[in-house]
């Protein structure tokens, strides 16, 4: 299904971007641009020896990085324009624009003051200063603490609607948005709850393991797996498919799961992070119908699995970027 083509240094940061069949990553000191057809460097950009860029993304005519509490905006050769100092939180950027800040965070309570920022109008456009965490999908955005969840608008950060849950001292995850629902994992109380995005109308709820899961938004399915395999209809909650082969999980090496998956048809890809075995699992036989194992390496849970058609790319824990072709 896929086969290994080659790897790339021994210091890759994890926030690499795919684009026109080129790969732009940071290794040591240096951001470049790659053939991914034959690894061969097209273009290089020395940066400061202090910069860890987390996350590099297209904005406007050139590039941002998301580098260790600051912005730093480059053009298209990868060189450094400007840089902004402005605090985010985590490593994403939302419709090519918005980044969530942090704006101060009490180590005492647990508790942040979380804003949200547009690069491209560079200003602040809201903030919550109650403790709530900002979440965004599909250009929608929503405020979580342990204690619910809240809709925001996205510009304004208008409450459009709140839903008081208990989830201990967790933050619920958001896991996706499909059509009109979105499903959060409440993990305290081994919850998953899908809410109507427009009216925050609770559409079902299901008690189970709230840990390894994503959304297939194609066929209307929420898949779940953690050791096992099962999945359930995106509308109404109710179970359709149940493996618990716990034995044939074993015996393949992909045991210890997480959120952490790549879609592909009818697959399922993932990997075990301690044992360093990345498979594609078929959801409609509940076989591995591909695996491949690294030796001497794992692969961090932190760190996503990326794929853009026909490549696959996994960053193991010792800054290694593997790159995979898929065989049709």
């Amino acid at each position: 299904m896929f086969k290994k083509k080659y790897t790339i240094g021994g210091k890759i940061n994890k926030g690499f971007l795919i684009e026109s069949n080129c790969l732009l990553l940071q290794e040591d000191s240096v951001l470049k641009r790659i053939n991914l057809l034959n690894g061969e460097i097209i273009s290089n950009s020395k940066i400061d020896d202090t910069l860890n860029v987390q996350k590099i993304e297209k904005f406007e005519n050139g590039y941002v990085g998301l580098a260790n509490g600051k912005i730093c905006f480059l053009d298209g050769d990868l060189k450094l324009n400007r840089e902004n100092k402005v605090r985010y939180a985590g490593h994403d950027m939302f419709e090519k624009k918005y980044i969530i800040t942090i704006l101060d965070y009490d180590y005492v309570t647990f508790k942040g003051t979380y804003g949200l920022f547009d690069l491209s109008a560079n200003k602040e456009l809201w903030r919550i200063d109650t403790g709530e965490t900002i979440k965004i999908e599909s250009n929608i955005a929503f405020a979580v603490s342990p204690k619910g969840i809240s809709r925001r608008d996205i510009v304004q950060g208008e409450v459009k609607w709140s839903l008081e849950m208990n989830n201990g001292n967790l933050l619920p995850e958001l896991i996706g948005i499909s059509n009109d629902i979105v499903i959060f994992a409440f993990q305290e109380k081994d919850k998953v709850v899908a809410v109507n995005v427009e009216t925050g109308i609770i559409r079902w709820e299901i008690e189970t393991i709230a840990k390894g899961l994503c959304i297939d938004k194609e066929k209307a399915l929420l898949h779940h797996m953690l050791g096992t395999y099962g999945n359930h209809d995106l509308n109404t909650g109710e179970l359709l498919d149940n493996c618990s082969d716990d034995n044939y999980f074993k015996s393949i090496g992909i045991e210890s799961q997480r959120s952490n998956y790549v879609l592909y048809g009818d697959y399922l890809i993932t990997t075990d992070w301690k044992n360093g075995v990345v498979g594609a699992f078929n959801t409609l036989t509940h076989k591995f119908d591909w695996v491949h194992e690294e030796e001497g390496v794992s692969f961090p849970s932190p760190v996503p699995l990326s794929y853009t058609s026909p490549y696959l790319l996994i960053h193991d824990n010792k800054g290694t970027l593997h790159i995979f072709e898929r065989e049709d």
